[in-house]
């Protein structure tokens, strides 16, 4: 008998808790950021990079200007998710509201690259970099 009650006595703990947890919100729906609830806004993110400018393309719509750069390094910035950090050695595109004009196919710059647009928008999420800046070791031409 003793037995039967500890058995019943387990299952209804369970029972309570499963229950009572239901209603609970535990971390994972938890947010840092003021994106709102089903929003469909990217993980903040981050990146220094130094890459090489692979190709430079004028943008009549959306970013002013798009560009296929090689990544030949990459640094975390604090804690934030790098969105690159693979990319080393491959072309990647970018996109950015930065004047281009002054850059060239096999210009060498630094920048940092983040993650931009919405998880809701097929093909909605892009890299987007910016403070873009001829890399000082580029040799004059």
């Amino acid at each position: 008998m003793k037995r039967y009650l500890f058995v019943i006595t387990i299952v209804l703990t369970m029972f309570i808790l499963l229950v009572v947890g239901a209603g609970c919100k535990g971390s994972a729906t938890t947010t840092t950021s003021a994106v709102k609830p089903g929003s469909g806004a990217v993980i903040n993110s981050d990146s220094i990079v130094t890459a090489t400018i692979q190709s430079i393309t004028k943008q009549s719509t959306g970013y002013p200007w798009k560009m296929d750069v090689m990544i030949q390094s990459t640094t975390d910035v604090n804690n934030l998710p790098n969105p690159v950090k693979d990319s080393v050695g491959s072309v990647v595109t970018v996109f950015t509201n930065e004047n281009m004009t002054s850059f060239k196919v096999g210009d060498v710059v630094t920048g940092q690259i983040k993650y931009v647009g919405d998880v809701n928008i097929p093909s909605g999420i892009s890299l987007y970099m910016y403070t873009i800046a001829l890399d000082v070791k580029t040799p004059a031409y």
